[in-house]
Formats: C-alpha cells, sequence, structure tokens
C-alpha cells in the first residue's frame, strides 16, 4: 500500500478510541465491522451465486486479451512487411540518381518512355505535338476543321 501523506498526530488510533468508548458503543461498532471469517464467507457466497457471471467475465476478459495479442502480431507483420518493402526498394533502388518530378506532362511522358527503353518505335516529334507550349494537352483543332470543310465542299459537288 502507499504511505500515508497525513501526519502521525492527526491519525486516529483505533485501539486507544475503542478502550475509551463504553462498553454497549463497543458492541455496535464491533457489529459493523466484519472480520476475516465473515469476509471469507461473504466471498464464498457471492462466488457461488454469481459463477455465471463470473466464467462469463473471465471468457470476456481471455478473448479480449487474444484480439490484443492478435492485433499486436498483426501491426508488428506489417511493420516487418514495411521495412522489408522499403529495403526491397532501396536495393532496387535508382542507381544513384534521384528522382525529379516532372514539371510538365510533357517532361513526365518523356521521362516515362526514356527510362523503359523503347525509344525507337516512338515518334518523339509526333509525341510532343501532343502538347501545347505549358505542358498540357493541346486542342488546337483549326488544320482538322479545315479539312472537314473541304470534304463537305467535295460531297456538294458530287451530289450536283
Amino acid at each position: 500500500l502507499q504511505e500515508s501523506t497525513q501526519p502521525n498526530v492527526d491519525k486516529l488510533h483505533l485501539d486507544s478510541w475503542k478502550k475509551e468508548m463504553p462498553q454497549s458503543h463497543m458492541d455496535e461498532i464491533d457489529g459493523l465491522f466484519r472480520d476475516e471469517e465473515e469476509m471469507a464467507q461473504k466471498e464464498a457466497i457471492f462466488n457461488a451465486l454469481n459463477k455465471d457471471y463470473l466464467l462469463q467475465v473471465e471468457r470476456k476478459e481471455s478473448v479480449r486479451q487474444q484480439q490484443e495479442a492478435a492485433m499486436k502480431d498483426k501491426e508488428e507483420d506489417e511493420l516487418a512487411q514495411a521495412e522489408g518493402a522499403a529495403r526491397y526498394l532501396n536495393r532496387r533502388g535508382t542507381k544513384g540518381q534521384k528522382r525529379q518530378k516532372a514539371q510538365t506532362t510533357e517532361e513526365a511522358l518523356m521521362e516515362a518512355v526514356s527510362n523503359r527503353k523503347i525509344s525507337r518505335k516512338i515518334n518523339y516529334d509526333a509525341m510532343s505535338a501532343i502538347f501545347d507550349d505549358e505542358g498540357g494537352f493541346s486542342t488546337d483543332l483549326g488544320n482538322a476543321g479545315e479539312v472537314e470543310d473541304a470534304g463537305t465542299e467535295e460531297a456538294e459537288f458530287a451530289m450536283v
């Protein structure tokens, strides 16, 4: 038990207090407090009456402990997997080169294509024509509209 913080002078000494009390009061006071034997009897009665409840509490506690152990194991496994993945990626690495984030979509596409070493099959000029000056997709369809107009004029002449 924890040591008392109250000074010894202020403590009540039960033995000396009992000696000063009249016998009639002493009998009442003794009736209020239980001795060790009575407490053991009351505990046995309580345990017998509440046996089912106590078993249920014990089962819940064991299930809770098993779940905590399972969660701890799962967290340890996830941590080990994350460390393994980090080691794998570090070993695999970028061969001492740090990747820089591409500024535009065009730069990102060119970087991805150049890293995969399939460059002889790609028309870089055509790929660059897809993007505008800012690196976004070009939506300029000026030439395509002229071609469509020319096609409709030829169709009109063919009908006449």
